[in-house]
């Protein structure tokens, strides 16, 4: 993959040149949030879809050996279901997410991908960060409880978590799709 040109990027954009982990739901979930973010935080909605921060962002491109390691280790773990919502906030951070539980089967997954050698070494800040679905991050703490007045009844559900998407930003910093491992050992199928 060509590398991409960063001159435009923040300084804290670095990080993720070489992509991260990411479980993106379904169509018909993101579909939902997307136009949430779309309409309360376009700048957010403007970096990835709608998505929950699986990883730490890759130190460097993944290799071939890491990639069979993450194949192995994904495969011997059952896809599972996660509920999102109700809508809150993170601690004291600006921002309205949906909650994603249980928290448990995500850490597990979580701490299975950081274990395997494409982050040995490496500081994993994110590795305690509860598992959320963006909506508006972006914003003012005035703003975050004017929106979580505003969409109090925002839909919620529970989608299946069945694979891990590895997605790289390009020269926008527009985070895309680009490799995804199924859960359970099930084949693979190119991210949608």
């Amino acid at each position: 993959m060509a590398p991409v040109d960063t001159r435009g990027w923040e300084p804290w954009q670095h990080e993720y040149s070489h992509g991260a982990f990411y479980v993106f739901p379904p169509r018909e979930v993101a579909q939902a949030v997307d136009e949430l973010r779309r309409r309360h935080d376009p700048i957010s909605a403007a970096i990835c879809d709608a998505h929950v921060s699986l990883s730490e962002p890759l130190s460097a491109p993944l290799s071939d050996d890491q990639l069979r390691e993450l194949r192995q280790v994904l495969g011997l773990i059952a896809p599972f279901d996660l509920d999102y919502g109700p809508l809150t906030q993170i601690g004291e951070h600006p921002g309205v997410v949906y909650a994603i539980s249980p928290v448990d089967p995500f850490f597990e997954l979580r701490h299975a991908v950081h274990a395997t050698s494409a982050f040995a070494g490496h500081p994993l800040p994110r590795a305690e960060r509860a598992p959320h679905l963006t909506v508006a991050e972006f914003i003012t703490i005035e703003r975050t409880t004017e929106l979580l007045n505003e969409l109090r009844e925002a839909p919620i559900g529970t989608f299946r978590c069945d694979r891990v998407v590895l997605a790289l930003p390009d020269a926008s910093f527009r985070f895309r799709p680009v490799l995804s491992i199924r859960l359970g050992g099930s084949t693979e199928e190119p991210p949608s």
